[in-house]
C-alpha cells in the first residue's frame, strides 16, 4: 500500500528540527491511517512502524515529553508524534541525509544521488532493463 503526497507545508516552521518534526507527525498520521486500511483485509501488525528520519533533534524532540521554550510555539496537534511514540506505535529512526530515499520524491538530486536512491528502492533503469532482455533472450 502507498500514500503519498505532495503539497506546500501548511506551517511555517522556525527551524530545521521543528521542520522536520512536523514533517514526521505528518508521515506518523498518514501511516496509522494505513496501518488501519490493511486491518480491513486481515493485514495486522502489533510491531512499531520505523520512521526514518534525518534530524536528530527531531527524534529527540519525539521522545521528549517535557515541553519548554523551545517547543511551545509548534501547534499541539503535531505533539501528537509524542503519543505515537510514547506508545510504541511509531518508532523514530536516525538515518543518514545520503540514504534518505524519500528525498528521491520531494527534491531535485544530483545525477548520482538519484541513482542511488533509485537503486535503494529496488528500481532500475529502463536502459538497463533492455540490456538484460536482449542478453537474456540470447
Amino acid at each position: 500500500m502507498i500514500s503519498w503526497l505532495s503539497k506546500k507545508q501548511s506551517s511555517i516552521s522556525l527551524s530545521t528540527t521543528e521542520a522536520e518534526y512536523i514533517a514526521a507527525a505528518d508521515c506518523c498520521t498518514q501511516i496509522l491511517w494505513m496501518k488501519e486500511a490493511l486491518k480491513d483485509v486481515n493485514i495486522c501488525t502489533d510491531q512499531p512502524i520505523i520512521v526514518y528520519c534525518d534530524n536528530t533533534s527531531a527524534i529527540s524532540l519525539s521522545k521528549n515529553p517535557v515541553m519548554h521554550s523551545r517547543t511551545k510555539h509548534i501547534p499541539i496537534k503535531y505533539h501528537f508524534l509524542r503519543e505515537q511514540v510514547a506508545e510504541q506505535n511509531i518508532t523514530l529512526e536516525y538515518i543518514s541525509t545520503k540514504e534518505q530515499i524519500a528525498d528521491i520524491f520531494t527534491k531535485p538530486l544530483p545525477r548520482e544521488a538519484f541513482e542511488h536512491l533509485r537503486q535503494k528502492m529496488g528500481v532500475i533503469s529502463l536502459s538497463s532493463l533492455k540490456f538484460i532482455h536482449k542478453y537474456a533472450a540470447g
